[in-house]
């Protein structure tokens, strides 16, 4: 590596660290917790809570256009023109308010449909209602976020993510532990953070002259013209998951889908750190590729080797420890959330290249337009094959649903993204990190799948430990030189 590759590579690292190390902390905390919600919500609190923040998350991409996606790459080409970009950035905020306070109106209106279809069994007054105002906020707080990464103010970024914990946090405890006001105290106290948060969202880039608070119809046109084709792209996967939800729930109960929700919160750790590395990532590559430095394409991959990497050891140790965590600290009602878990994670592991080559296509702004090809492809597949094995297989047949989607996605957004551009990607490194994943996971499970089952077990730990202690030796000889490259980098930087 060059000394501005050097650079670069180690901002983005370094990003990634900030963002990874606040996200598992915010996770351990979560965990930590885990035992006290389990034994003050029931099965089917989690279940409603699960169905009502997939609904949230699902429709905040309708609600603001997909605009976030817009708020880092437009950064990209504005950030030299102060003014032009603070008004693109009121442009969006009050269109996007806007927009949540109609969709607020329309679903309080019809609302029977939306109980009979979406929030089946559960009652719109108040838990319905809650989660339609929350909509309005979640779409500010998103906003907020995807713009301080995009300046890759990765700090910061994580600083206010951890004071909104904590505040949710205590809101929790007192809702649902003191009050005794099971999902509605989850949903409620989610509201008040986000109300807070959008607050201090629009003072903040009030004081900091960030932004102007106006409609600028040019600005947002544009805006609309590269985020409106990447709906299908971002609202696909969300609408799967919420009918796979919406499945599990009739074809089991809600108590069920609590069981499931459970584990998918071990398993979505995955997905969130990979998603914090791509935040440190995006941005990165967007300027790489904007600069268009000598050697960047090598530059690129040695990053990304690292980066998947490391990831695939997050990957290992969530698999593998979530068990013992389970049956030591989880309400016995929840015990078989664990035989998910490592599934659900290796679901969450094929989608390790879609991030890195999708961004790619986020960068080409013409490219971008067709990126719903892939996902819109890969969700109709998932929901398809939801409606025939859920009802059959239940939880098993939603995983299997995700996983064969997936494939098909992360197939389809490789191949229209080297067409688009080679930035020195290699499909074989995913798909070798992923095999040595799978293997060690493998590796890992067997005492418990063939011995142990439901029962802690020290030596089963202890063999748990060493097989993470070999995949770290692992890749630690696959990627010495990378290693030493960059740490040779660090140090020069450090004496200059």
């Amino acid at each position: 590596m060059d000394g501005s590759s050097s650079t670069s590579t180690k901002k983005v690292v370094i990003n990634s660290i900030i963002y990874s190390l606040s996200g598992l902390m915010l996770k351990c905390f979560s965990f930590f917790l885990l035992p006290l919600y389990t034994a003050y919500l029931t099965t089917e609190d989690y279940g409603i809570t699960s169905v009502a923040t997939s609904f949230t998350n699902t429709m905040s991409f309708i609600v603001a256009l997909s605009l976030y996606s817009a708020i880092m790459r437009f950064y990209v080409d504005l950030k030299k023109d102060a003014e032009k970009l603070r008004r693109f950035y009121g442009s969006v905020v009050l269109f996007t308010l806007g927009s949540g306070v109609i969709w607020l109106l329309l679903f309080t209106v019809f609302r029977e449909p939306l109980c009979k279809h979406v929030f089946s069994g559960i009652p719109f007054l108040p838990i319905v209602l809650v989660c339609l105002i929350e909509l309005v906020f979640t779409c500010q707080v998103t906003i907020f976020d995807d713009l301080l990464k995009s300046q890759q103010k990765a700090a910061m970024s994580s600083a206010i993510n951890m004071i909104s914990f904590f505040i949710k946090l205590g809101l929790n405890i007192w809702f649902i532990v003191g009050l005794r006001m099971g999902a509605l105290g989850t949903l409620l106290s989610l509201l008040i953070v986000d109300v807070l948060y959008t607050a201090f969202f629009f003072v903040y880039l009030t004081v900091t002259k960030q932004i102007r608070f106006c409609i600028d119809l040019p600005l947002l046109k544009e805006a609309l013209k590269y985020s409106v084709p990447i709906i299908p792209h971002r609202l696909s996967t969300r609408i799967a998951l919420l009918v796979s939800k919406v499945l599990i729930g009739g074809a089991d109960s809600l108590s069920s889908l609590g069981v499931y929700t459970v584990a998918t919160q071990f398993g979505d750790i995955a997905d969130t750190l990979q998603g914090y590395v791509d935040k440190a990532y995006q941005p990165w590559l967007f300027e790489k590729l904007s600069a268009g430095e000598e050697g960047f394409k090598r530059s690129i991959r040695e990053t990304v080797q690292m980066l998947i990497a490391v990831l695939g050891l997050l990957f290992v140790c969530i698999a593998l420890f979530a068990q013992d965590y389970i049956l030591l600290l989880v309400n016995k009602e929840y015990v078989d959330a664990w035989r998910y878990i490592p599934l659900i994670v290796l679901v969450y592991a094929i989608k390790t290249p879609y991030y890195f080559y999708v961004s790619v296509l986020l960068y080409n702004k013409k490219s971008s337009r067709i990126l719903f090809i892939a996902t819109l492809t890969g969700s109709l597949i998932n929901v398809f094959l939801s409606f025939f094995l859920i009802p059959k297989y239940s939880v098993y047949g939603s995983i299997l649903a995700d996983a064969i989607s997936m494939v098909i996605r992360v197939a389809i957004v490789v191949a229209i993204s080297r067409r688009i551009e080679d930035v020195g990607l290699k499909f074989r490194d995913f798909a070798v990190n992923f095999l040595m994943v799978m293997l060690f996971i493998a590796a890992g499970l067997s005492l418990s799948f063939l011995k142990f089952g439901n029962s802690f077990s020290i030596v089963n730990l202890l063999f748990k430990i060493a097989i993470t202690a070999a995949y770290v030796a692992f890749i630690y000889f696959r990627y010495r030189k990378q290693l030493a490259a960059l740490l040779k980098a660090f140090k020069k930087r450090r004496a200059s």
